[in-house]
């Protein structure tokens, strides 16, 4: 249980406790703050045979040993089969017909959706009408960090359990007790302040991958980085966070046209590189370019070819003037 879910744990523990439990919970938040972890300590408590009064799993009895082994017999999952892939129909008809059986164990079958956007339109389909007939003592968890991407239907159909950001203060301690040594501000500020990404900043080094893009981001503006070359390695390399770095490069060009103040910066540790670039570039076109990243960024999700996509907004930063 991590600290900044004291609050989503109390209200769904009492409900729990009180045998008042949905059929059906929407996890929703942005990535990194630990969703999947809640769902799984959810599932533990659910199916303990000893529980405590605050409904967390005793972690010793028949049940708990079953699920730390993997093999509890009332726990189903349903993911992608392949990473970035969809979650087909035949997976959620799988889940189905077992959550339609009777317990083998303790009382309850428990299934977890993630990621639930995932789902294909013949996949979200077929779960609807799972939905709409619950199975007696069975609770669906589908975890979600775009919810929007869900049908309004089957979003109506679950209780929605929202995680937020915490206050920086709380993430700054927790990642400092992991033994975070790096500028956790700054890594807050790169991962949206969910603490879990940002460790996966520190784990993935990803510092270091920024440090090595930004050069050669900089390096198309003086002529020295070929921009067919440098998409080429990228969109091979981290697509998704060059975008999204340059993102918030062009974000901060704009504040620094816009303000002299750079308390509100975001990549603060590269101001001396993003501050002569500021005084050179219209404001006008560096909104230009925003819309071009943003709409690069959305379009990572589809089958967009992403070399050509980072090729056009690499020279679109050549000629932004």
């Amino acid at each position: 249980m991590y600290p900044w879910q004291e609050s989503q744990w109390s209200g769904i523990s009492k409900r729990m406790i009180a045998g008042r439990l949905p059929h059906a919970l929407l996890l929703n938040g942005p990535k990194g703050l630990g969703k999947s972890v809640f769902a799984q300590d959810l599932t533990r408590a659910l199916l303990c045979l000893q529980r405590d009064e605050q409904g967390h799993a005793c972690g010793q009895c028949k049940s708990c040993l079953l699920i730390e082994a993997g093999s509890h017999p009332d726990i189903h999952a349903v993911m992608p089969e392949e990473e970035g892939k969809a979650i087909k129909v035949g997976q959620v008809r799988e889940l189905s017909d077992v959550m339609s059986r009777k317990s083998q164990l303790s009382g309850f079958r428990v299934c977890t959706i993630n990621p639930a956007e995932a789902m294909n339109t013949n996949a979200a389909n077929a779960l609807l009408k799972t939905l709409e007939e619950p199975g007696a003592d069975s609770l669906i968890m589908l975890v979600s960090s775009e919810p929007g991407k869900l049908t309004a239907t089957i979003r109506s159909r679950c209780q929605l359990i929202n995680f937020t950001p915490p206050a920086p203060e709380i993430s700054e301690i927790w990642l400092k007790e992991q033994g975070v040594k790096d500028d956790v501000q700054l890594l807050l500020g790169l991962s949206s302040q969910a603490p879990l990404e940002a460790m996966v900043y520190v784990s993935e080094n990803r510092l270091q991958l920024r440090t090595e893009f930004l050069n050669e981001f900089l390096g198309l503006k003086t002529g020295v980085q070929n921009p067919l070359q440098m998409a080429d390695k990228w969109y091979k390399k981290a697509p998704g966070h060059c975008v999204q770095w340059m993102m918030s490069w062009v974000m901060d060009l704009i504040r620094l046209k816009s303000t002299s103040s750079a308390a509100r910066l975001l990549n603060r540790d590269v101001q001396e590189h993003l501050q002569p670039l500021a005084k050179q570039l219209n404001l006008k076109n560096l909104f230009v370019l925003l819309d071009k990243c943003q709409a690069s960024n959305r379009q990572l999700s589809t089958q967009v070819n992403v070399q050509l996509m980072m090729e056009d907004l690499f020279i679109t930063w050549i000629k932004t003037r």
